[in-house]
C-alpha cells in the first residue's frame, strides 16, 4: 500500500500521467475547508509532457491510497496553483481541493452582457432565489449556479439527495451585492449557521478508472452532519492500538454568554439580533459578551442563526484532541473514514479536560505526508442547540 499521484484536467476530469512522487510532500484536509497539498516530481518528467498538462488551474493532481491489490481511492484532489517550484533537479507543484476555483467563481442568475461599456442593469437587478429548501439543498444550488457559465464546467457530482419543503429554508442573492457572491463565500455562510450543514468535496475515481470526480457531499435539515457508512473506533488506552501519540489542547478564548449580531444598514438603522443564555451566569460566572457581523444581509432569521452558531460555540472551552494513527491498519485505513466522520474515541484517566471512557467525536482535520501511511488527526466533540434569543429594537 502506497500513495499514488496522478494529474487530471481539471473541467472533466480526464486522467493524465502518474507522477514519479520524487521528494516528501504534505497534505491536509480541514472540515468545511480547503484542502492544501503538494507533490514534487522530477522536472524531466514533466518536460516530456505538453505544458497544458501541468499549468495553472487548467490541471489538478489527485492523489491516491493505493491498495494491494491495486485499486486507487482517491484521496485529495484539486487544480495546480501556479507555477512549480523548482530545483535543480525536482518541481514541487502546489495544489489545492476543488474549493480554490469556488473562490474565483460568482454566484449569480445570470451571465453579464459580453460588453465592457455596458451598465449590467438586469445584472444587478437579477436575484438567485432559493425557498423551501434545505440549507444542504441550498449549498448544492449555489454550487449549480457556480458551474452553470461560459467556461465552468467542473466534475461535480452530488452525494446527498435533495430536500425541499415549505418550511424549510430561504436566501436571496442579488445581482447588485457582487462583492459578497463569491460561490465559496456563501457555502462557507451556510456551515456557519446554526444547524448549518457540514459540505465537503470528495474525489473519487469514475467505475472505468479514466475520470475523476468530485463528490459534493453535505449534511441533511436533521443531521448536519455527513452520513457516514462505516464508523472508526480508536482505543487510547491499548497498548495493541494503531496509535502512536496522543495530545489534548483546551482553549476557553471564545466563550461568552451572551452574542450580539449585525446586518445590513446604517447608523441606527443596522439590523441587529441578540441571543443569550443567562443559566450561564451561575456561581458567580461574569458576563461576557461579544460581537459579531454578517454586514451584507437583510434577513434577520439570518443574522439570529449567525448569532445562535456563536452562542453555540461559545458555551464551554473548546478541547481538541490530536491523535497520530497508522492509516495503514485495517483498523483506519486511508479511504475507509473521511474529515467530518463521527469515530469512537476512548481515552485513559490521564487527562483533567477529557472524561475516560468512549464517546464519539468528530474528525474535524487530518493531515500527513508522502511519505508514510501515518496520518495526524484533529477531533472535537459536536456543539450543543439549546438557545434564548430577543431582537433588537
Amino acid at each position: 500500500m502506497t500513495w499514488v499521484a496522478h494529474l487530471v484536467r481539471t473541467m472533466d476530469g480526464r486522467k493524465g500521467a502518474q507522477l514519479d512522487l520524487a521528494a516528501p510532500g504534505s497534505w491536509s484536509i480541514p472540515l468545511n475547508g480547503i484542502e492544501d497539498f503538494s507533490v514534487a516530481t522530477s522536472k524531466t518528467q514533466l518536460r516530456q509532457l505538453e505544458r497544458a498538462w501541468w499549468s495553472h488551474m487548467r490541471t489538478s493532481v489527485a492523489v491516491s491510497w493505493q491498495h494491494e491489490d491495486g485499486t486507487l481511492d482517491a484521496w485529495v484532489a484539486g487544480p495546480v496553483m501556479g507555477p512549480p517550484a523548482e530545483s535543480e533537479t525536482t518541481a514541487t507543484l502546489a495544489c489545492r481541493g476543488i474549493g480554490a476555483v469556488f473562490e474565483k467563481r460568482v454566484v449569480l442568475a445570470q451571465e453579464p452582457v459580453a460588453s465592457p461599456n455596458d451598465p449590467q442593469t438586469a445584472l444587478m437587478k437579477s436575484v438567485v432565489s432559493l425557498t423551501g429548501m434545505s440549507l444542504g439543498t441550498i449549498a448544492q444550488e449555489v454550487v449549480k449556479h457556480a458551474v452553470a457559465k461560459v467556461g465552468g464546467t467542473l466534475p461535480i457530482v452530488y452525494g446527498t439527495p435533495r430536500e425541499t419543503g415549505a418550511t424549510l429554508n430561504r436566501r436571496n442573492y442579488e445581482g447588485f451585492n457582487l462583492s459578497n457572491n463569491g460561490a465559496w463565500k456563501r457555502l462557507t455562510e451556510l456551515t456557519k449557521v446554526r444547524n448549518g450543514p457540514d459540505i465537503m468535496f470528495r474525489p473519487r475515481w469514475t467505475d472505468d478508472g479514466t475520470h475523476l470526480e468530485w463528490v459534493m457531499v453535505n449534511g441533511t435539515a436533521a443531521q448536519p452532519q455527513i452520513a457516514q457508512d462505516w464508523t472508526m473506533d480508536l482505543d487510547t488506552t491499548s497498548t495493541r492500538s494503531p496509535i502512536s501519540k496522543v495530545d489534548v489542547k483546551t482553549d476557553a478564548a471564545r466563550i461568552a454568554n451572551r452574542v450580539y449580531w449585525t446586518g445590513a444598514g446604517e447608523g441606527a438603522g443596522i439590523l441587529a439580533r441578540v441571543v443569550q443564555d443567562l443559566s450561564r451566569l451561575d456561581d458567580q460566572m461574569p458576563l461576557l459578551e461579544v460581537v459579531g457581523s454578517t454586514s451584507d444581509s437583510e434577513n434577520g432569521d439570518l443574522i439570529r442563526t449567525h448569532a445562535e452558531a456563536e452562542l453555540a460555540a461559545a458555551r464551554a472551552p473548546v478541547t481538541q484532541i490530536s491523535v497520530k494513527i497508522d492509516g495503514a491498519d485495517p483498523r483506519c485505513q486511508i479511504g475507509h473514514w473521511h474529515v467530518g466522520d463521527a469515530a469512537n474515541l476512548t481515552m485513559g484517566d490521564d487527562w483533567l479536560t477529557v472524561p475516560k471512557g468512549t464517546t464519539p467525536k468528530r474528525i474535524i482535520a487530518a493531515k500527513g505526508n508522502w511519505t508514510s501511511a501515518t496520518v495526524d488527526l484533529e477531533f472535537q466533540d459536536d456543539g450543543p442547540i439549546d438557545y434564548e434569543d430577543e431582537e433588537v429594537a
